[in-house]
């Protein structure tokens, strides 16, 4: 008798593709004037494509406005709101693991 008889048969298949986890596409965000988004409490990364945004968090002395072609990086942590100064268009991703704004 063969061992090929008594053992099943294994073979080897390479992967097709990276399984690695690759960061979900940004979504487009369109804001009318004067509209008040409050963001997800988590880390992402936001990017103005057009227009201009008033960003406030909780208990930050400092606000910050953000043209065309400006990023922010948002940890978790306060609250944060963001109002277009006029109509608006953003990016939203998930952020790097490392990204950080002061």
């Amino acid at each position: 008798m063969h061992l090929d008889a008594i053992l099943p048969r294994f073979r080897f298949v390479a992967p097709t593709a990276d399984r690695r986890a690759t960061p979900a596409a940004p979504l487009r965000h369109t804001m009318r004037r004067g509209a008040i988004v409050t963001l997800s409490n988590r880390r992402q990364r936001l990017q103005v494509v057009r227009g201009w945004l008033w960003i406030t968090r909780d208990g930050q002395p400092i606000d910050i406005v953000l043209g065309a072609g400006d990023v922010f990086d948002q940890e978790p942590g306060p609250r944060v709101l963001m109002q277009a100064h006029e109509e608006a268009e953003v990016l939203i991703a998930a952020a790097l693991p490392h990204a950080h704004n002061g």
